[in-house]
């Protein structure tokens, strides 16, 4: 996945808003390989997703709105939903096949296999 994030790095700013601590992705997010503009954490923003406040701190810290993003995730709970419900709507659903997706909303959804998974998400990031 480095070489599909470091494309999309030199392409598109990469924001990553995380549920994890600041000292976890201090270490993670640079084996990631890509450049990443902002990097947003639930101990910054004071609350864990989906509470809407992490997004807003987000939105807020980026001077950005919903239609600024394009949101990728395999987490419809923590993410797609409450995104959805704030405006958010350029939402990708990897689709692990470990959490149910709601019926009703209006979000892009890919299967992780066999056509995508961790081997050739990279590819999914270059259709993109």
């Amino acid at each position: 996945m480095p070489a599909a994030l470091k494309l999309q790095g030199d392409n598109y700013k990469l924001v990553a808003l995380s549920n994890a601590d600041n000292s976890f992705l201090d270490i993670s997010i640079p084996k990631l390989g890509a450049e990443w503009h902002a990097v947003f954490t639930a101990e910054q923003a004071g609350t864990y997703k989906p509470r809407l406040q992490a997004f807003e701190y987000m939105l807020d810290r980026l001077n950005a709105t919903p239609e600024d993003f394009l949101h990728v995730s395999s987490h419809p709970l923590y993410d797609h939903i409450p995104m959805y419900n704030m405006g958010f709507r350029d939402l990708v659903m990897l689709d692990r096949n470990a959490e149910p997706f709601a019926p009703g909303y209006d979000v892009l959804t890919r299967p992780s296999s066999p056509t995508w998974n961790r081997t050739n998400f990279p590819q999914f990031l270059i259709l993109l």
